[in-house]
């Protein structure tokens, strides 16, 4: 009998945390994170009340078949994209021309990481692309 009662007990402490939501670490992220990619390049994400809201971002190598490289290209993109409850985030924004894939996380420390990626077509219709592209950025 004492043995159920410390299991019961035991089940209970352990429902009960998993019901308890975490905290979501974007809720005190509002403001801008710069910083740069791994070319090198300029990144510029700024969030409020739990989103994405904008991203600007230079992509120092854009192919297009057959023209070939025509980077740097900057980009910058209005969005609104929530912010999971676990810091995560992904989105596409911006024109069919130059389309911008972004996924990412705020992590612990005012740090947002990820990937980002563009691709598009020129205005004949030959297509262009970044190679997926890691980016790291403080809030500023």
């Amino acid at each position: 009998m004492f043995g159920s009662v410390l299991i019961r007990a035991a089940l209970a402490a352990v429902t009960t945390l998993a019901v308890v939501p975490a905290a979501a670490p974007a809720a005190a992220a509002d403001g801008a994170f710069r910083g740069a990619t791994a070319e090198h390049r300029d990144v510029t994400l700024t969030l409020s009340g739990g989103r994405v809201t904008r991203v600007r971002v230079t992509v120092g190598r854009y192919v297009c078949r057959p023209e070939g490289d025509i980077g740097p290209l900057a980009v910058d993109v209005a969005v609104s994209a929530r912010i999971g409850r676990r810091g995560t985030f992904g989105f596409s924004g911006g024109p069919s021309s130059e389309r911008l894939r972004v996924d990412g996380r705020l992590g612990r420390g005012g740090v947002v990481r990820g990937r980002l990626r563009l691709a598009g077509t020129m205005g004949i219709g030959d297509p262009c692309a970044s190679r997926p592209i890691a980016f790291s950025a403080r809030r500023s």
